[in-house]
């Protein structure tokens, strides 16, 4: 799948909630913090749609990072918060305390097979 596709699919199945499809991608070993043309990421879109189930699978399996910000400068924590998704935003705010306390987020990466694993069986 080339590049253009793949970030296609991502973010597609971020805006349509499908973690199915997420958790495929993820043992597909794709990049879940991949970027389409504004820099938005599937953390993104699954803000602003409100995808609770999918913003976890997104932090809590694949390890993304919980504020990256796209070419406006709007973070997932930003789309959440814009769009009054309240559980997702709490959510957000819980990881991103936990990214900026300065646990490696390369360290947890190393790690982050045993939590896919676990994601993937539910």
């Amino acid at each position: 799948m080339d590049a253009v596709k793949s970030v296609i699919n991502l973010l597609f199945a971020a805006y349509t909630g499908d973690v199915s499809a997420l958790r495929r991608f993820a043992l597909s070993s794709v990049d879940m913090e991949q970027r389409d043309y504004d820099s938005r990421t599937a953390l993104h879109v699954a803000a602003a749609e409100g995808h609770l189930e999918v913003v976890r699978f997104l932090l809590e399996a694949c390890k993304v990072n919980p504020g990256p910000k796209d070419r406006w400068g709007n973070t997932p924590t930003d789309e959440a918060k814009h769009f009054g998704h309240h559980e997702v935003l709490a959510l957000l705010q819980e990881f991103s305390s936990r990214y900026s306390t300065g646990v490696s987020p390369a360290v947890e990466k190393v790690s982050s097979d045993k939590h896919l694993d676990g994601m993937l069986e539910t």
